[in-house]
């Protein structure tokens, strides 16, 4: 089977990067997922307030009051649905790993696509799918840092490891399924290799907030499509070094 490999990404399904956010906290016209499952409306003004004021303070910096000022409500309010700051924290957290594991779910789902073209997908979409809420970025910085120290927030940090070797095995198994198929070489390190494509996509992130001119998913995109074709079997690259006939 040879491995079908995109140069650059045309979306595998019409709308499923609408479809993805349309759900989560992270996107520009979100209904919260939580809001959603405990059908208290204000619920995600709130959270979408925390996450606003979070990624433009931090978390140590910030208040409930400016949170419940920028929900435009009073800060009584807000403690009807949440007790504390940390436990805003955890939610906008929890909505964030929410909508990674729906953006996996949703690619697995679509099961005629090739291992190669699925991991594209994965990642392509949920680069845009970040992209279209970029002054959240800085959130993801908050959530390293509380994962970084335990002692600071082990829940965060709990859940963190768990998301990031759920979305690592994920990856994995695609590649271990491309590698069965005959797609990718079967010598491949799975595990390795997808620990490389989620350290792309996290540096990928850092350099956008470093520099916001840069483009994250033209950059994913293209990385992706490099690294699986080194992960081509063997085969498919010897195809690609023989010359063309009639060529000296």
């Amino acid at each position: 089977m040879k491995t079908q490999i995109k140069h650059s990404h045309i979306g595998g399904e019409p709308g499923s990067v609408a479809n993805v956010v349309g759900k989560s906290l992270f996107a520009t016209d979100a209904m919260h997922e939580v809001a959603v499952r405990d059908n208290r409306p204000k619920t995600s003004t709130v959270l979408r307030a925390a996450a606003q004021v979070f990624a433009e303070q931090g978390y140590q910096a910030a208040t409930i009051d400016a949170i419940a000022e920028r929900a435009g409500i009073a800060k009584g309010t807000v403690y009807l649905y949440f007790h504390s700051k940390h436990e805003l924290f955890f939610r906008v957290f929890d909505d964030y790993i929410a909508a990674i594991e729906r953006i996996g779910r949703q690619t697995l789902e679509r099961t005629s696509l090739t291992a190669a073209s699925q991991i594209q997908d994965s990642i392509h979409t949920l680069l845009a799918t970040s992209t279209q809420t970029r002054d959240l970025f800085p959130l993801i910085l908050e959530f390293w840092s509380a994962s970084a120290f335990p002692q600071r927030d082990a829940q965060v940090a709990a859940s963190f490891r768990r998301a990031y070797s759920k979305f690592r095995m994920l990856i994995a198994n695609q590649i271990r399924r491309g590698q069965r198929e005959g797609e990718f070489d079967p010598r491949a390190d799975a595990s390795q290799a997808a620990a490389m494509l989620l350290g792309a996509l996290d540096g990928t992130i850092l350099q956008v907030l470093f520099d916001p001119g840069l483009d994250p998913v033209s950059i994913g995109d293209q990385f992706v499509t490099v690294l699986l074709h080194s992960l081509a079997a063997p085969e498919m690259a010897e195809e690609k070094l023989q010359p063309e006939r009639g060529v000296d």
